[in-house]
């Protein structure tokens, strides 16, 4: 843990690798249920490669107090494997291999003229990562019930988390109730920890995470369907950043979201049209709103079809109670991670799916701006030069037997 970027690439549907921060850099994914309503099980195997890269804009020089310019620059493979089984069952395996280089902010202070210095670290870090995750899912005429357990791996972290989650229907499967449940081990073994004394406090330390969520999915009418849901999360234990200077955070924080997903079709269009909302707060004092939109549209042809996403994203926060500049500062707890300052970001991009008989074929781009100025609520009097802005690129292909 280099106070990384967004660990957030993780385990994607068809576009999701271009919904990278659904909450944007503070704040953790917080469990949610996989399925909208109860499905039906898959009848065919399906296999997905996709292949994505990450980069993040240079820090501006005049910002820079020490350390290199360069930031993080992340290349991901992915692979998703869906095998029916038998006894209306359903195995889905996923594994993805990351690679990561570029230098991280270490902390940030304000000047004698009130401008806002960053110190980064002085050289590229490369680092290595394995996500791996399995999940089996039992199918019937109005329920299902998954299972899964996740591990990811690296130099310095390794993390494993399993979670149970589940929906049924009413009679007339007009209403579907969801819920999830979910626990996470984290470790933490700092590289180097003799150079500093964060990152010996925090060798061999771990934290622990129990998120919980409830809400259902409601039809509407035949064009529009309705979902709502709440989700609590725990993490307790090492929430500290052993990689920052002067980064003392409590060792608890407790997490509520508020989800709201619209569907509808849109017959002038001739196209499905998805808003999302979402609430956050936690006992740090962040809160925080996410808003979404994006369109659905599928084009046929002859042997092939096309279906194109452009999607616009929203976030804004405050920042936590303990982000503190000073380096002075003699507060129990204070941080100068960007990531808990109070800040806006807007997130721009298109996906394309070209379908073919077995085969599909998947493109994705998106372009992430990020502003201590963008957001509504909550903005503080100085500038957070370390937020990042970034671009993704990504292709697939899926393949179905």
């Amino acid at each position: 843990m280099n106070s990384k970027p967004i660990r957030a690439i993780k385990k994607t549907s068809d576009n999701t690798i271009s919904k990278l921060t659904y909450s944007a850099l503070a704040i953790p994914a917080l469990v949610q249920p996989s399925i909208l309503n109860a499905a039906v099980a898959p009848q065919e195997h399906s296999v997905n490669v996709r292949l994505s890269q990450y980069k993040e804009v240079e820090m501006p020089s005049e910002r820079v107090g020490f350390g290199s310019l360069e930031r993080y620059a992340i290349e991901i493979l992915q692979f998703t494997l869906v095998a029916p089984l038998k006894n209306d069952k359903a195995l889905n395996t996923y594994v993805a291999y990351e690679t990561m280089s570029g230098a991280s902010p270490l902390t940030s202070r304000l000047n004698d003229s009130g401008q806002t210095v960053v110190t980064m670290s002085g050289a590229s870090i490369e680092e290595k990562r394995v996500d791996a995750n399995i999940a089996l899912t039992k199918y019937t005429k109005r329920s299902t019930l998954t299972g899964a357990i996740a591990i990811s791996n690296e130099n310095d972290y390794q993390s494993v988390a399993l979670s149970l989650d589940g929906s049924i229907e009413n009679n007339n499967k007009h209403l579907t109730l969801l819920g999830s449940l979910s626990v996470s081990v984290d470790e933490l073994s700092p590289t180097n920890p003799g150079l500093n004394t964060n990152k010996l406090n925090a060798l061999g330390e771990s934290k622990h995470s129990f998120s919980g969520y409830f809400g259902f999915n409601r039809i509407l009418n035949q064009y529009s369907t309705l979902q709502v849901g709440v989700g609590l999360t725990q993490i307790s234990g090492y929430l500290s950043d052993p990689y920052r200077i002067t980064d003392i955070r409590p060792d608890v924080r407790n997490q509520t979201t508020l989800n709201m997903q619209y569907r509808t079709f849109s017959s002038s269009m001739n196209s499905a049209v998805h808003f999302n909302y979402r609430y956050y707060q936690d006992d740090w004092d962040i809160l925080a709103h996410t808003l979404e939109a994006s369109i659905w549209k599928d084009i046929s042809f002859s042997s092939f079809s096309l279906l194109l996403s452009p999607n616009v994203r929203y976030y804004w926060q405050h920042q936590a109670k303990f982000y503190d500049l000073d380096a002075a500062s003699t507060n129990a707890y204070r941080s100068s991670d960007f990531r808990l300052s109070a800040y806006g970001s807007i997130n721009i991009g298109v996906d394309l799916k070209i379908n073919f008989t077995d085969t599909a074929f998947t493109l994705g781009a998106n372009q992430y701006f990020s502003s201590e100025n963008f957001g509504l609520t909550g903005a503080q009097d100085y500038e957070t030069p370390s937020l990042v802005n970034f671009s993704v690129m990504s292709f697939g292909m899926e393949y179905r037997f």
